[in-house]
C-alpha cells in the first residue's frame, strides 16, 4: 500500500543553519522528493530571515515554504502547554496575532515568498485566529492531528509524529516514534506527517530511526497543500 507522506523541517533561522544544511542534506539522501520548509522570520526578536537571504535563495527553492510565527518566543503558560513547549507558543500566548502575522507575511514577501500555509510554533494557536488566517490568504493550517483547510473550513486528518527535546519527553518520544508511526499506518489517516528540527541531527538515533522507517516503505511524498485535494476524513 502507497501511504502519503509530508515531511517538514521546522524552525529555519540564521542560528540553526549549519542543523538545518545536515538535516536537509540526510533527507536528500533518502531521496525524499518534497520537503516544507517552516521559516521563522525574526526568532527570538534577535535574527531576521533577511539576514540570510542569500542561503535561503540556495537553499528553499522548489520545496514548499510555510510561516512558522513571527518570533517564536511565548512566556509560560502555567498549563499542560508548558508540557509542550518551552515558552516557544507564541500564537497561544499573545494577543496581537494579527500585527505578528502581517510582520511576518512582510519578511517573507521581501524575500520573494508568498506562503500558502501558516504552522504556529509549537502547533498551539487559539481556533478564534483561524479568520484572521482566512484574511490573510492563507490556505491551510496544522495541529498535531489534522491539516485545516482554511478556505473552505474543514478539516483533513493527518497526524503528525516527532520528536521532543527536553528530558524525559524527548527519550520518550525515541523510544516511541517507530511504534507511532506504525500506529498511524493502521488508522490509515489522509496523510501522515513526520515533522523534524534542526536540533534532532544531534541525536543520531532519532535519524536512525527516521532512515529506517523511511527506507523500508514506499511513499508519496507531498506537501502539505496537496493534502487539500484529498477527501475530507
Amino acid at each position: 500500500m502507497l501511504y502519503r507522506l509530508n515531511v517538514s523541517v521546522h524552525d529555519i533561522t540564521k542560528s540553526n543553519l549549519e542543523m538545518v544544511e545536515e538535516m536537509l542534506e540526510f533527507l536528500d539522501n533518502l531521496s525524499v522528493e518534497k520537503l516544507t520548509l517552516l521559516l521563522i522570520p525574526f526568532y527570538h526578536e534577535k535574527e531576521s530571515l533577511l539576514e540570510i537571504k542569500q542561503w535561503i535563495d540556495k537553499n528553499v527553492k522548489d520545496n514548499e515554504v510555510v510561516l512558522h510565527g513571527y518570533t517564536h518566543k511565548s512566556g509560560r503558560f502555567y498549563d499542560f502547554r508548558d508540557l509542550l513547549t518551552n515558552q516557544e507558543g507564541e500564537f497561544a500566548y499573545y494577543q496581537d496575532i494579527e500585527e505578528r502575522i502581517k510582520k511576518g507575511l512582510e519578511v517573507l514577501k521581501t524575500l520573494g515568498y508568498d506562503p500558502e500555509g501558516f504552522i504556529p510554533p509549537a502547533w498551539l494557536m487559539r481556533k478564534s485566529d483561524f479568520p484572521l488566517l482566512k484574511k490573510y490568504g492563507f490556505k491551510f493550517t496544522t495541529d498535531r492531528r489534522y491539516i485545516y483547510d482554511i478556505q473552505n473550513n474543514r478539516k483533513i486528518l493527518s497526524p503528525v509524529i516527532s520528536f521532543g527535546s527536553r528530558g524525559f519527553i524527548e527519550a520518550l518520544s525515541v523510544i516511541t516514534f517507530k511504534k507511532q508511526f506504525y500506529i498511524l499506518k493502521l488508522l490509515n489517516p489522509v496523510v501522515i506527517r513526520i515533522a523534524l528540527h534542526p536540533v534532532d541531527v544531534l541525536n543520531k538515533k532519532k535519524l536512525q530511526y527516521v532512515k529506517e522507517i523511511l527506507d523500508n516503505q514506499d511513499f508519496e511524498f507531498i506537501f502539505l497543500k496537496e493534502a487539500l485535494n484529498f477527501n475530507k476524513s
